[in-house]
């Protein structure tokens, strides 16, 4: 009986720490302490000033992030300017804060760190309240909150970085994993950006075996043991890059050329392909926050019963285990659906930015990861197939804003075949897909 009213008593001092969090929360007093780049305010520490010195080595993170830099080369930057990393600046300033020490070197930056940075909307200067909470005083396991959950107040400390930029960051971040090539070192610029249309799988980046310089792309999913491709969906390097400046030339110049038609053809072939997408994310989105709500509904009836005795400790943790895991494959699965939602959402306001950018790319004659970042979202790449003799191969370029664009024949658009060959007697030649408008 001492055991119950024990626990009873932690069940009440939990209960009223929770109330008072979530009035303090509700209030936009920052409940959390501030993040690298920020400090407390001295006149007042519930809230934050900007750090200048960590601030200005945020301010290059996400300078080199626009750029088309994954968080490991960011990381590695770092390191060569000598930089600080958090735990290290800590440490220099004297600030103290929980948890294990950092065994790593002081300008030694870790990936995961530079990635972090890189997705607090805290910079924005808003405060985020309440992102993670626990199912009871039992659980010292966080759980992520669902944004509908979270308070969000705008502007309430200075920004590090402007909204703008802090969005374009959120959208190049998408999808920019990328596998090491073992050799060379050096991961090409359409690293996690091609895409096999049969399965749906990312392209992984090879080198042939007995000559380096050939390097190339094949499907993830093919010889991978579980057969879920039928096809190597194999393509040149070198070829890739000739049909992606080939086509990139050819929109910019429709663009500078034909500049209302572009805009037209722009904005229609965005609203199309926008909403299509948005609506079928968004039902897979209501599908997963219904579910969501059931296993809160689910694990309240199990701590309930566990607190009446109904079931042991042992199958309440077996059961709530189970339960905390679907929750947390949900909620990575709802972050990543509403991140793509957000882009969507923006994509209509960016036309004019991607227009400036596309004219920016008039005349290139080199692909550079920046380049890739700014002008394009994913590439469908199709395995060759042979027809009278001839092996053709249908590549489609799926833009920022407007997704998939087959320029117009025109008299000052640029025009030309491009064949490769890839084998001693074999030449693969490029064949622009038909995009349905």
């Amino acid at each position: 009986m001492q055991y119950k009213t024990n626990e009873y008593y932690a069940k009440d001092i939990s209960k009223k720490r929770r109330i008072v969090n979530k009035m303090k929360g509700n209030a936009g007093i920052p409940l959390s302490p501030p993040p690298y780049g920020y400090m407390k305010n001295p006149d007042d520490p519930r809230f934050w000033v900007i750090d200048p010195e960590a601030a200005e080595v945020v301010r290059c993170i996400y300078r080199l992030a626009l750029e088309g830099n994954g968080p490991l080369q960011i990381a590695t930057a770092l390191g060569t300017m000598g930089a600080l990393n958090p735990s290290a600046y800590r440490t220099s300033k004297g600030i103290s804060k929980g948890g294990s020490k950092s065994t790593l070197e002081p300008t030694k930056w870790n990936h995961t760190t530079v990635k972090k940075i890189l997705t607090l909307q805290e910079y924005c200067g808003d405060v985020i309240n309440f992102k993670s909470y626990s199912k009871s005083y039992k659980m010292k396991r966080r759980i992520e909150n669902p944004e509908e959950n979270r308070a969000i107040f705008l502007n309430v400390h200075e920004p590090i970085i402007d909204r703008a930029t802090w969005e374009k960051v959120q959208a190049l971040q998408k999808g920019t994993r990328r596998k090491k090539p073992t050799v060379t070192q050096e991961p090409s610029v359409f690293s996690g950006r091609l895409k096999c249309p049969e399965c749906g799988g990312n392209l992984n980046f090879h080198f042939n075996q007995k000559n380096h310089d050939i390097k190339f792309f094949s499907c993830q999913n093919h010889n991978s043991g579980l057969w879920k491709c039928s096809a190597t969906h194999y393509i040149r390097l070198d070829f890739l890059e000739q049909v992606v400046l080939y086509e990139v030339n050819r929109l910019a110049a429709f663009a500078n050329e034909y500049e209302r038609d572009f805009v037209k053809a722009m904005l229609g072939r965005s609203a199309k392909v926008a909403e299509n997408d948005r609506a079928r994310k968004q039902r897979e989105l209501n599908a997963l926050l219904t579910r969501d709500k059931e296993l809160d509904m689910l694990f309240e009836r199990l701590y309930e019963d566990n607190v009446a005795g109904k079931i042991d400790d042992a199958r309440f943790a077996r059961m709530s285990k189970r339960y905390e895991q679907e929750q947390g494959e949900i909620g990575a699965k709802v972050k990543a659906l509403r991140l793509e939602l957000k882009k969507a959402e923006g994509q209509q306001m960016d036309m004019e930015d991607f227009l400036a950018t596309v004219r920016r790319y008039a005349y290139v004659s080199k692909i550079t990861r920046r380049m890739v970042s700014e002008l394009i979202d994913h590439i469908d790449v199709y395995h060759a197939e042979k027809q009278d003799g001839v092996t053709n191969q249908q590549v489609v370029i799926h833009y920022n804003c407007i997704g998939a664009f087959e320029v117009p024949d025109r008299k000052k658009i640029p025009e030309a075949d491009i064949i490769m060959e890839t084998r001693k007697g074999v030449a693969v030649s490029y064949a622009p897909a038909q995009i349905a408008v």
